[in-house]
């Protein structure tokens, strides 16, 4: 049996220093070597296998000792040893206080060394059991999960229904998923579920420093779909009880035992919401199409970075209500709050949702549109692992949300999305709706412009007609000839233009009426554009 043991080194002697004893031992091997704690914080996580992780207490940049207290708490399962230059009882202590499993003197001998993590290892792997065992349904993946929360601009976006939604697809996809309810005032969702559970969030509140898997076996609630759920206290002034530290601990316990923790913060922020938009490595805002919503959100992302708890280009929107008879289109609303906003807005068919949350059973939404958008967000957040072909979890998750399994996560391949493909086919429906309005508007145009061309083919001729009549005044052909010089076709018809000579008032006029051509097909020209100028005889 080999144990699998990190090793977190300051400096490049200690780690040769380290490492070559290790090669003198056949039971342990060395999966990992670091020399800074962001790095053992980003690895410890991805190794399912590893038994032990030796850090040397002068490994920075975070303090050692809080490197060691955020290992045990997420990562109970696993054997942390300190290793020290000297052994001080004061140092002793806070290492057990912080989590360690021991403490190791840098220059002990291979015999101490290999003692010491055979011991740690075999205490890791019978924990592990342990925890397996007694979890019964609650998961001990072994690796760092990820928390997603998603917050309300204001009341009544859809926040809850959002998480729930989005939960039952992850889980169905083949993901371990625990769904929390941090609306610690108002949050409703057994009603959503139509469950009933005695146990609740404020129930690990004391018992945050220690969390076992009995204790949360005990606490979450287990949906048939396979979905943990941990509720929000019944009556809400207990929501109190949650305080920064027992949120970051409950969240800590549930992220080294979940693939995906959803939480469900309401759209009030308190000490508990803050530190899990804090904690989470997605937090997502939730806005409607109209501008208290909108205002709500930034000022609520701007009240996250003044508090230093989340910075702004680190926050997600995401757009509820979609309609293409909004005023407020997604494009202007991402402009107005000036971050990133998911490319999938939620459509406004939330009638669609009314038998669902009314009969607390989310399997009777059916609405065609909700699904794949909710399908669709999933897998823009990560929420589904990347399906194989023969991903049957995957794909069955996906034929529940309305998606094509075949559609989804191949954009590789150089073709269009399924949503852009989507897009491209309403935009054609909507020009082929247009269209005719469209051609109209180009008649009337066109047809304007003939009716100015001839009024000022007949002004020209009127005026050609009348200096032809001024030398000719009893030759009515010579007249209509001239006239007829300054028309083109095909307003110079015969039944098109006509040429006479009038009097009125003593004097003598040169009147020239020419039909508009028509280009409506069927119609005959109503219009009879008319000129005259006056005859001035030659003397």
């Amino acid at each position: 049996m080999t144990y699998q043991v990190m090793i977190a080194a300051p400096t490049a002697a200690l780690e040769q220093a380290l490492t070559a004893r290790f090669e003198e031992l056949s039971d342990a091997e060395v999966v990992s070597v670091h020399r800074t704690s962001r790095e053992v914080s980003d690895t410890v996580g991805k190794l399912p296998g590893l038994d032990v992780v030796l850090i040397h207490e002068d490994l920075g940049p975070l303090p050692v000792l809080d490197l060691v207290r955020d290992i045990s708490r997420n990562h109970p399962q696993l054997a942390v040893i300190l290793i020290v230059n000297e052994v001080e009882p004061d140092t002793f202590t806070n290492a057990m206080e912080a989590g360690a499993r021991g403490l190791l003197q840098a220059d002990a001998t291979i015999e101490q060394l290999s003692a010491r993590v055979t011991t740690a290892a075999e205490w890791s792997r019978t924990l592990r059991r342990h925890l397996e065992a007694a979890s019964l349904d609650v998961p001990v993946t072994g690796r760092r999960g990820s928390i997603i929360t998603f917050t309300g601009a204001k009341g009544g976006v859809g926040t809850t229904t959002t998480a729930i939604h989005l939960a039952r697809i992850a889980a169905r996809a083949g993901r371990v998923v625990c769904l929390v309810d941090l609306d610690l005032q108002t949050g409703d969702i057994p009603g959503y579920f139509d469950l009933k559970h005695r146990r609740s969030i404020v129930d690990l509140v004391e018992a945050a420093d220690d969390i076992s898997a009995a204790m949360l076996a005990d606490t979450l609630y287990v949906h048939p779909d396979g979905l943990h759920i941990l509720l929000a206290p019944v009556e809400g002034e207990r929501g109190e009880d949650v305080t920064a530290r027992a949120s970051r601990q409950i969240l800590g316990a549930l992220r080294s035992r979940f693939d995906l923790v959803i939480v469900d913060c309401g759209s009030a922020m308190t000490e508990a919401t803050a530190m899990a938009v804090e904690l989470s490595d997605t937090a997502v805002v939730l806005v409607n199409p109209d501008l208290p919503a909108l205002r709500g959100a930034q000022r609520l992302i701007a009240m996250w970075n003044r508090l230093q708890i989340r910075a702004s280009e680190n926050v997600t929107t995401l757009l509820m209500r979609h309609s293409r008879r909004n005023e407020i289109q997604p494009d202007f609303a991402r402009k107005l709050l000036g971050g990133s906003m998911l490319r999938t807005p939620v459509p406004a068919a939330y009638r669609a949702l009314e038998e669902a949350s009314n009969t607390g059973a989310p399997d009777r939404l059916t609405d065609e549109s909700l699904l794949k958008a909710f399908g669709r967000l999933a897998g823009e957040l990560g929420m589904l692992t990347v399906p194989a072909p023969d991903d049957a979890a995957t794909d069955a998750a996906l034929a529940g949300a309305g998606e094509n399994p075949a559609t989804v996560a191949t954009p590789a391949r150089g073709r269009p999305s399924r949503h852009a493909r989507s897009d491209s086919g309403s935009l054609i429906v909507e020009f082929a709706a247009v269209l005719p309005f469209l051609g109209l508007a180009l008649l009337i145009a066109w047809q304007v412009l003939l009716v100015g061309l001839t009024g000022m083919y007949a002004g020209h001729a009127a005026n050609e007609g009348a200096r032809q009549a001024a030398i000719t005044p009893d030759d009515p052909a010579a007249i209509r000839e001239e006239a007829v010089k300054r028309v083109r076709a095909p307003w110079d018809g015969e039944d098109t233009l006509d040429v006479a000579v009038v009097q009125r008032e003593g004097r003598s006029f040169v009147r020239v009426t020419i039909a508009t051509p028509a280009v409506i097909p069927g119609v005959d020209s109503p219009w009879d554009i008319s000129s005259e100028a006056l005859i001035i005889p030659e003397r």
